[in-house]
């Protein structure tokens, strides 16, 4: 199976901002059934977990639900992203960290459908609000060469990303900046979460189904994240559309079954297989859709 270095994920998002998960003691693998996951190969066909804390972390990043849709649609849907151009409309330092995370989804969809025009307009953008956040010292400067450099080698391209997510991570946490980190993780998860939704209607498969289900205990992290930020009430809006979002997740069926990981110790890597399934009644889903689509235009617009 194809590995990609990938150490930044919406999971690192969390940890680097202190936000708490799933307990383990509450959680259906036991503590003893925890695995370690190596942090520099990940098999991009499962969820990243982690431990931190006795808290679990599993959260689908943006790349996986975007290699999930190329597997699933196998369609480059360019009306799922967002105008890159934009961006001189959004003049809050809120709504410029919450669509830096949405340009970062974007970047990682149109780099998983190899459409490199659009993805190196992403990552210029990203730049831009990074600059303007005051976080441009978290990005190399060479990394707009070497992007257009690789792109014609997909596998390059993703390395290069994941360098880029992970020294963005690196200085969020070095300088303690977790309410940015907080919003550009909310982007990040809504634009992936509207990808799904906004594929579902077009195919209506039980490996998108299971994705978007898997999503509550991330949302209830991205509420609990909101709220500790939300000193003077910037997130409010946001944090109500998130909860009313809750209500239907909460309706959801979960069926979750645990399969012992597999761990390969020649190369030190383990692979998470058990798989959570779910069932989502008609007008449930359909109620997330119209939902996630409402909070999605919130933040973009």
């Amino acid at each position: 199976m194809r590995k990609i270095i990938l150490t930044f994920s919406l999971p690192l998002f969390l940890m680097s901002c202190g936000g708490d998960s799933i307990d383990v003691d509450s959680n259906p693998i036991a503590k003893d059934e925890i695995t370690n996951i190596d942090e520099t190969l990940i098999d991009l066909e499962t969820d990243m977990s982690t431990a931190i804390g006795g808290k679990i972390f599993s959260i689908p990043s943006p790349i996986q639900m975007s290699i999930l849709l190329k597997e699933e649609i196998g369609i480059f849907n360019s009306e799922m992203i967002t105008d890159p151009s934009v961006i001189s409309k959004y003049s809050t330092t809120h709504k410029k960290a919450l669509n830096m995370g949405v340009y970062g989804a974007d970047l990682g969809y149109a780099t998983i459908f190899e459409n490199n025009t659009t993805a190196v307009s992403y990552l210029a953008t990203i730049e831009s609000l990074a600059e303007d956040l005051s976080i441009s010292g978290a990005f190399d400067e060479s990394l707009m060469n070497r992007f257009i450099d690789n792109g014609n080698n997909q596998d390059s391209m993703l390395v290069i990303m994941s360098d880029a997510y992970r020294s963005g991570d690196e200085f969020l946490k070095n300088n303690k900046q977790h309410d940015v980190a907080t919003l550009i993780l909310t982007g990040g998860w809504i634009e992936s979460l509207y990808f799904a939704t906004a594929s579902y209607p077009y195919k209506s498969s039980q490996e998108i189904a299971n994705r978007i289900g898997e999503q509550r205990s991330s949302l209830l992290n991205i509420i609990e994240l909101l709220e500790l930020h939300n000193t003077e009430d910037y997130y409010t809006e946001l944090i109500g559309m998130l909860k009313d979002l809750k209500v239907d997740f909460d309706l959801i069926e979960y069926s979750y079954k645990y399969v012992k990981p597999k761990t390969n110790i020649e190369e030190g890597i383990t692979h998470v297989k058990s798989k959570t399934s779910v069932v989502i009644k008609e007008d449930v889903m359909a109620s997330i859709i119209a939902k996630v689509k409402e909070i999605r235009e919130n933040i973009i617009s």
